[in-house]
Formats: C-alpha cells, structure tokens, sequence
C-alpha cells in the first residue's frame, strides 16, 4: 500500500452519464486514479485500458477540505469559420459556372457570324448546344445553392452548464497495485512522463507522497467513503452526497462495474463496529473503506 496527497486550484471529474451538461463529480473515481498513475508511469491510455489486471487495484480516500463547487453556464464563442468557408465556396462554384457559360454563348455567337470555320471550330459548334445546356443547368443549381446559403440563419451554440471544485485535496490511498514497485520511486522525487492534471487538462494537479503503515482494526466510525450504505447512523450535523461511480475502464472509454458510494466530509459513523482497514500517516490516522 502506499499513499500520496492530491492536490490543484481546481478540479472537474466529468460524469460520463451527463450528456447536455458538464457535472463533476465530488472525488476523483477510481478510473481517474488509474489514469492519474499511469501518467506518472508513462503508460498509454490505450495499454492500460485493454490491460484486464490494471484496475485490479484498491483504493480508497479521505477529504483534506469540504467539497466547494461553484456552478455557471458557459457560453461559447460562435464558430463562424465553416459558415464563412461555405459561402465562399458557394460563390465560387457559382460565379465559375456564370463564366464558363457566357465564354460558350460567345464564342457560339462569333462562330454563328463567321463565313469560314477551321475543322475545330466545326467541331465544337456540333456539340456547343449540349455544353452551353450543361453550363446552364450548373449555373441554375449554383443560384440555387447560393439563395439556400445566404438565405440560412446561424445558429449559435447553447450555453452548458458546468461546475467545478474550487481547491480540491484530497489523500490518496493506494492498495495492491500492479505497477507499486515502479511508481513508488517516481512518486519519491515527483516525476511524472506525461501531463498531471486534477480530471481536465485545464486544471494542473500537484502531488506529494507520504509515508504510511497500516493494519486491520475493529472500528464504528469511517473517515473515507463506504459503499454500503445500510450500515451508516446518519447524524443531523454531517453532510452525505451519494456517488454512483464506475471502478474500471476499458477498450475505447468503455466504463464498467459502476458502485454506489456514501461520501462525508466527516468521519462517517457505523451501526456496528467492523474489521477495517487502519492508515497512519504523519498527517493522522484514518479508518478506510477499499474498493
């Protein structure tokens, strides 16, 4: 086990399930942990997601601060790029068809009021009727085509509705991981081969290994997060948020074995006392919940 303090100025932990909106969730799930080591590790999210023993991992976590969220709809900015692209284009096919057709009617026209032809201004009067047709249905379609652009209304993008956390920390506790050995050095001097960043590349993360020694201990009380929500005495001057998160990523961003958790950011007391696991660190002891 080993166990690393998460921190940033912000945070987003994008739930899937939201399509319209951009909700985050509370905590970083267990698929963003993953994501996160694999950074350090300088493993490709492609490898790690078809890698079925990768997520084998437990993990657990505990608050350093209450969750802070501030809510707002973003508006953004109205791409009129492809819009412009369009009706240039459009233009153009149009006003290039308008040429070719009055070039033809022309020369037919000079060619008609000549008394002497060459062999190829024969030629191409046999066949000026069917060409000067052929430019004159291009020329109607490119009229068309142009009332259809010009006369069309832009449509601005909506606004969406987003949220963010505001100075998340968070301690990390990890538990027979497959890579340990590997990233317990990386962790030691704080290196990272890609990006480190708290749910969106927006928000860079930091982070700082602690020691840890644990155990198992009878305890009532969790401070970390519990999947079984049967067994909590819900107390008037605490505040619980439901999670339902997924605990495995796989192939393209397949997202599997989703869990319903309790969250509190206080200690979250037990019906009964159970066997759990016990964390010491220089920061405090936490009693933990592992999924």
């Amino acid at each position: 086990m080993f166990c690393f303090k998460l921190w940033s100025n912000f945070g987003v932990f994008r739930d899937p399930l939201t399509i319209t909106q951009n909700l985050t969730f509370p905590i970083p799930p267990k698929t963003t942990i993953g994501g996160m080591m694999a950074a350090i590790l300088g493993i490709d999210y492609n490898t790690y997601f078809n890698d079925p023993e990768y997520f084998d991992f437990k993990y657990s976590l505990v608050l350093e601060k209450p969750i802070r969220k501030k809510s707002f709809a973003q508006n953004y900015v109205a791409d009129y790029t492809k819009v412009s692209e369009t009706k240039i284009s459009t233009m153009e096919k149009y006003f290039n068809a308008r040429k070719k057709y009055n070039e033809l009617v022309q020369e037919k026209k000079r060619l008609d009021d000549c008394s002497e032809l060459s062999k190829k201004e024969e030629k191409f009067l046999m066949t000026a009727d069917k060409k000067i047709e052929a430019e004159f249905k291009k020329l109607k379609n490119g009229s068309d085509n142009c009332s259809k652009v010009f006369n069309s209304s832009f449509r601005s993008p909506k606004p969406i509705f987003r949220e963010l956390l505001i100075d998340p920390e968070y301690l990390i506790f990890v538990k027979d991981f497959k890579h340990e050995e590997q990233i317990i050095p990386l962790l030691q001097t704080h290196f990272s081969a890609f990006y480190f960043y708290m749910g969106n590349s927006e928000f860079p993360a930091n982070y700082r290994l602690l020691d840890c020694e644990w155990g198992l201990e009878g305890s009532n009380i969790l401070n970390s997060f519990t999947a079984n929500p049967s067994k909590i005495v819900f107390e008037e001057d605490k505040k619980y948020t439901n999670v339902y998160m997924a605990t495995k990523t796989i192939g393209a961003r397949e997202y599997r074995e989703y869990k319903n958790f309790i969250l509190c950011d206080k200690s979250i007391l037990l019906k009964d006392e159970k066997q759990t696991f016990a964390v010491k660190t220089n920061t405090g002891k936490y009693y933990c919940e592992f999924v």
